[in-house]
């Protein structure tokens, strides 16, 4: 299992609506070029395609649990095995902890993840800096919309 997690100066509520709104997914997450569909707010059993930039295809996702405020799970097949990912949030004071985990699962699902682990974490801890930016920007900002 690849696993990062980070302290955000922010509500859960908040981070979990990052989380779950497809346009907000390029804001933090950067590799990702396009999503089908392109508005609105995942939930279990959503099921949509992810283009990376790097990649040549999309994939496709879909969303195997979703908490409000506790996080999301998703899915995506490729090559005879499944990318397993979550991004758990937990309450803390002042704030809450996200955690990203990711493995691949099925025949060469150990060696992948482990093959894949020093790249994955990178983009997790890249991921998660820019979660934590952009949710810390607008919990700043939300007393004064009132």
């Amino acid at each position: 299992m690849i696993v990062s997690e980070r302290t955000v100066s922010a509500p859960s509520h908040l981070v979990h609506a990052l989380l779950t709104d497809v346009e907000a997914w390029s804001l933090w997450s950067p590799h990702i070029a396009r999503v089908e569909p392109a508005t609105g707010s995942v939930a279990a059993g959503w099921s949509g395609q992810v283009k990376a930039w790097f990649s040549p295809v999309p994939t496709r996702m879909t969303v195997t649990w979703s908490e409000p405020g506790r996080g999301m799970g998703w899915e995506s097949p490729g090559l005879g095995h499944t990318l397993r990912y979550e991004q758990r949030i937990e309450p803390v004071s002042g704030g809450c902890r996200v955690t990203f985990s990711a493995e691949v699962v099925g025949r060469l699902g150990e060696p992948l993840t482990r093959a894949a682990a020093p790249l994955s974490a990178l983009g997790q801890r890249r991921r998660l800096a820019r979660l934590a930016t952009l949710a810390e920007y607008q919990a700043k900002r939300a007393p004064a919309n009132r």
